[in-house]
């Protein structure tokens, strides 16, 4: 790539995240889910910082719930913070697919050094020092938390 484009590239993604604005989304944790899956839908702002991911460069598909395919369409860093006054940060790569709802997966997050430990009424991710991550209440069967996605950060072009 050209260093015009790739300047003009920039440019664009400048501009496209500075009109990103922070939003809250709802996110359930999945103890059966293999990797972080979101939809781009849910993600405001986060299309211009999509990339490849191992498994969209293999055409890999995930298969979800109902038993039916979805392609993966690459990943991005998702920058979220809880919205339960810790202000505790989680940012974590996300594989982008068309799902109902994004999915954090047990465990990626035990890959990343955290615990999950599941209640009758909570789930919680702990810190290695037993600090409290974020909590995702239970609705039913799922366990969900509202995270405030904050403004993506650019990348490399």
């Amino acid at each position: 790539m050209g260093a015009l484009v790739r300047s003009r590239l920039k440019m664009i993604q400048q501009l496209w995240l500075s009109r990103s604005v922070e939003t809250d989304i709802v996110i359930t944790l999945d103890s059966g889910c293999v990797d972080h899956l979101a939809d781009m839908a849910d993600m405001p702002g986060y299309a211009c910082v999509l990339e490849p991911s191992p498994g969209s460069l293999r055409k890999q598909n995930f298969i979800v719930g109902n038993g039916n395919k979805v392609k993966n369409e690459g990943q991005v860093r998702l920058r979220m913070g809880t919205t339960d006054g810790s202000n505790q940060e989680l940012n974590s790569i996300f594989q982008v697919a068309e799902i109902t709802r994004p999915l954090m997966s047990v465990s990626r997050i035990c890959d990343q050094g955290l615990d999950c430990l599941f209640t009758r009424s909570a789930a919680k991710v702990l810190a290695p020092n037993g600090e409290v991550v974020a909590t995702f209440e239970r609705d039913g069967g799922l366990y969900t938390a509202k995270m405030r996605l904050r403004a993506p950060k650019p990348t490399a072009i």
